[in-house]
C-alpha cells in the first residue's frame, strides 16, 4: 500500500508539472529565452519528481531503485552491451565493432549524488558518447550510499580502474568520465591515484560535477529556478559522508592539490545549481599547472546531454567531447 501511495504521489506531482508548464508558457514564454518545449517539459517533471520524491522517499532504498534503459533505437546494431565484472566490481561494456588498432576506453562513473543510479540508467547516454568519441566503455556499477558510506564507491571505481590496467588496457588509452556525482568519483579518483603513485588514466572529463560537498557555491541560489534539481544543502552530502568532513580532498575534489592531474575536459550546464563547481574547480586546476578546459553550455541544467541526449544541444556536446578527446591521440 505505502508503494502505491508513493507512486500515485508521484504522478500526480508530473501531471501537476506539466499542466503548471503549458499554462505558464502560454501566457509568459519560455522560463528560459530559447528554450524549446521539450527542454521546458523536461526541466519540470524532473523538478517535480525529485522534490517529491526527496520528500517521501527513504535514501536506504533508492539504491533498489534500478532503472534498465535501452540502447537507443538508432545504435542499435552499432553498439553492443556486455555485463561484466572487473577486479570484483561489477558493471557493463558498450563496444563498438572491432578495429584492428586500439581505441579509446571511456571508464565510465554514473551520476545519481551518490544514492540512485546504475549503469542501465545512463546507458543512453553512454551509447551516444561511445558512437560520437568512436571509443569502448566499461560502464561501472558501484556502490551507493547511505548503506555503503564514504569511501565505499571511491574504492569501487579505484578496483575497477585498476583492473582494466591489469588486463593489459594502457592507462594512456584510457578516458574516466562521469557526471554529477560520477563527475565527483572521477575527480576524486584521479587524485587518489596521484596521491597514491600509482598510473592516471591519459584524461577526463567531467559533467556537471559535483565536487563541493560542502555545498557553497553562489549559484546553487542564483540558478535555483532554472536547473531540475532541488537547491541542495548540507543533508544530501551527509547520506554519502556522514560525519567525515565535507571539504576531505578524496570526498570533495574542489579542496584538493590538483597538480599533477592529466588533461581533463569539464563541462557544466550554465543554468544548472553547481555550475560554481566546475568554473572553480578549473580556476584551481590552471592553477595547478593542469592542462583543464572549461566548456559551459549557456541555457542547459544538470547534465542536460543524459536527460535529453537525442536533443540537438545534447548531439553538439557529443560531438564537441568526441573531438577533444581525439585532439588527445
Amino acid at each position: 500500500m505505502r508503494t502505491l501511495l508513493i507512486s500515485l504521489r508521484l504522478v500526480i506531482a508530473v501531471v501537476g508539472a506539466v499542466v503548471f508548464t503549458i499554462v505558464r508558457r502560454l501566457s509568459r514564454g519560455p522560463l528560459v529565452p530559447g528554450w524549446d518545449w521539450e527542454i521546458e517539459l523536461r526541466r519540470e517533471t524532473l523538478h517535480a519528481l525529485l522534490e517529491t520524491g526527496t520528500e517521501i522517499g527513504r535514501p536506504e532504498r533508492w539504491a533498489d531503485m534500478r532503472f534498465e534503459a535501452p540502447v537507443p533505437g538508432s545504435l542499435r546494431g552499432l553498439v553492443t552491451v556486455q555485463p561484466d565484472t572487473v577486479n570484483g566490481v561489477r558493471g557493463e561494456w558498450l563496444r563498438l565493432p572491432p578495429l584492428p588498432t586500439p581505441r579509446p576506453v571511456i571508464f565510465y562513473i554514473h551520476g545519481g549524488g551518490f544514492v540512485i543510479g546504475s549503469p542501465g540508467m545512463e546507458r543512453p547516454f553512454i551509447a551516444h558518447l561511445v558512437a560520437a568519441a568512436r571509443a569502448d566503455a566499461f560502464s561501472v556499477d558501484y556502490r551507493l550510499a547511505p548503506r555503503h558510506r564514504f569511501p565505499s564507491a571511491l574504492v569501487d571505481v579505484t578496483s575497477a580502474y585498476l583492473g582494466l590496467l591489469e588486463r593489459g588496457i594502457d592507462p594512456a588509452r584510457v578516458v574516466v568520465a562521469g557526471d554529477s556525482a560520477g563527475g565527483n568519483l572521477a575527480a576524486a579518483l584521479l587524485v587518489r591515484l596521484r596521491d597514491e603513485g600509482l598510473p592516471l588514466p591519459g584524461a577526463a572529463v567531467l559533467f556537471s560535477a559535483w565536487l563541493d560537498l560542502a555545498v557553497t557555491g553562489a549559484t546553487i541560489e542564483s540558478n535555483a529556478e532554472t536547473d531540475y534539481l532541488p537547491v541542495i544543502d548540507a543533508e544530501p552530502a551527509r547520506h554519502y559522508l556522514g560525519d567525515l568532513d565535507p571539504t576531505t580532498p578524496w570526498a570533495s575534489p574542489l579542496y584538493a592539490d590538483l597538480t599533477g592531474l592529466p588533461p581533463m575536459l569539464v563541462a557544466a550546464g550554465g543554468r544548472e545549481i553547481i555550475l560554481d563547481d566546475s568554473t572553480r574547480f578549473v580556476d584551481r586546476a590552471w592553477k595547478a599547472g593542469v592542462d583543464a578546459t572549461l566548456y559551459v553550455e549557456e541555457d542547459m541544467f544538470h547534465a542536460w546531454a543524459s536527460v535529453v541526449p537525442n536533443h540537438p544541444v545534447s548531439k553538439r556536446t557529443f560531438l564537441i567531447v568526441a573531438d577533444w578527446i581525439a585532439g588527445l591521440r
